[in-house]
């Protein structure tokens, strides 16, 4: 399911989550790969090739196939002097941008700033710092002067009143400066394993000691995590351990996927944990949003509140239609000077079932709904739209020869984020613009710039037309 697909049954799962006063969240690899940066296996690879270790890609992908990625980092670390710089050079590949925090990072940065510092207890297996940049913006939005500190040894202890990061793997920022000790090479997992008592497995026994634990972005592949979650003994303690799961992580189709939904909630509950199954690490992160109101009297879920929009959008077809086309002119007005004169403006909508609804356009209008265009959601929807929404982000593309036209070569696509009555908020719509040229001839920048704009005014339009 698509964030505007959760559904009651779903996320009631997670009431044990939602009801206790302090929880912790541990992220995984999947939140980051979410935001750019690689996961283990590409992470893995891009070692191997800037070491030296083995000069082409194909290779190096074919060396990992069968085995391990830290045996495989143990190779690549053989081969280099600066180790730490590698790992650096490798995670954060140059761009012109700084990597920016991901749903995942946002959802849980949001849960702990609106919380007393120590009742959400934050964890990761990542390297980098996204969670610490969320969660400082998080805060300075509910006006908390409260700090925030990375967590990498025993000893390296956030000040009181302040937010504390549990960096389970320690952590490498782009920064130089932030340097600390990492776990990712097979000898680094066998030294910490070998630990009679490490830091990492006394402080997940505190947090559960104090309330449930829930995991995102991991596909428990960190030998050391499945040692101590072992350790932990979470099937002698219900409501304790949980999971989001999203088929994301695992580069499943939507059918593939439905095939082993039983073997996946029945091998973590082997160990205690409850899976909740997802379609994106997105869905994840807006599971995570709803459990600040899932017990609140007038609480609709995300199903029934995309649902209940698209209804009320679509049984107002004949006055909207044409209104929403002509707002769509205007806005495309404002792209102009951007794109030139030869571009368009189209609104996708949520149907609250797991596909988009292609609703409106500027150059035309639609006679009844069963003219309108529907495509599926997600990280791989053929659409950018359906992609726009399924990451709750905005994409920009060069249009592949197989959704090219002689006409559109480029499009950018921004999702609508909207306050619905009974929930937080929830993306529920796409707002996308096509050029006739590829991104490399366009100002991206603007582009995105003005699209963002114009889809937070659209996100804002949705209250009243609902």
């Amino acid at each position: 399911m698509s964030a505007a697909e959760l559904d009651l049954v779903t996320l009631q799962r997670l009431l044990p989550v939602a009801n206790a006063e302090q929880v912790s969240v541990l992220l995984g690899a999947g939140a980051s790969a979410a935001a750019g940066l690689p996961d283990w296996n590409s992470l893995a690879t891009q070692l191997l090739q800037l070491s030296g270790t083995i000069d082409d890609e194909e290779t190096a992908r074919a060396f990992l196939a069968g085995q391990d990625p830290s045996l495989a980092a143990e190779a690549a670390r053989a081969g280099v002097g600066n180790w730490l710089e590698l790992v650096r050079e490798a995670l954060y590949p140059p761009s012109p941008v700084e990597t920016e925090p991901a749903a995942l990072h946002l959802a849980v940065a949001s849960l702990a700033a609106g919380r007393p510092v120590g009742d959400v207890g934050l964890f990761t297996l990542n390297f980098d710092l996204l969670i610490e940049w969320a969660l400082q913006d998080a805060l300075e939005e509910v006006g908390s002067d409260a700090g925030v500190q990375a967590r990498d040894t025993e000893d390296d202890r956030a000040p009181r009143g302040a937010f504390e990061v549990h960096h389970l793997h320690g952590y490498l920022g782009q920064d130089p400066a932030d340097t600390g000790e990492i776990v990712l090479t097979l000898s680094d997992f066998t030294k910490l394993s070998a630990q009679s008592s490490p830091w990492q497995r006394a402080e997940l026994q505190g947090a559960l000691s104090r309330g449930p634990l829930l995991l995102a972005g991991t596909s428990y592949r960190d030998s050391d995590i499945r040692q101590w979650l072992h350790e932990l003994k979470l099937a002698t303690r219900p409501d304790k351990g949980f999971i989001l799961l999203a088929r994301e992580s695992f580069g499943l189709s939507r059918q593939q996927f439905d095939l082993v939904k039983d073997a996946l909630v029945a091998q973590w509950a082997s160990i205690g944990v409850s899976a909740v199954l997802v379609q994106d690490h997105s869905d994840a992160a807006q599971a995570i949003r709803e459990l600040s109101a899932l017990n609140r009297a007038d609480y609709l879920a995300p199903k029934v509140r995309a649902g209940a929009l698209w209804d009320a959008i679509k049984g107002d077809f004949d006055q909207l239609q044409p209104e929403h086309s002509d707002q769509l002119a205007r806005d495309l007005t404002r792209l102009r000077p951007v794109l030139g004169d030869d571009a368009n403006m189209t609104l996708w909508l949520a149907d609250g079932a797991g596909q988009i609804v292609r609703w409106s356009s500027h150059d035309r209008l639609y006679r009844s709904p069963e003219q309108l265009r529907t495509v599926p959601v997600g990280h791989d929807s053929p659409w950018i739209a359906g992609q726009s929404l399924g990451s709750s982000d905005i994409w920009a593309r060069d249009l592949s020869e197989a959704m090219s036209t002689r006409r559109w070569q480029s499009v950018v696509a921004a999702p609508c984020v909207a306050e619905l009555p009974g929930g937080p908020p929830l993306p529920t719509a796409v707002l996308s613009s096509a050029a006739t040229t590829s991104l490399e001839d366009q100002d991206v920048d603007a582009w995105r710039e003005v699209l963002t704009d114009l889809a937070e005014e659209w996100a804002e339009r949705q209250v009243w037309t609902s």
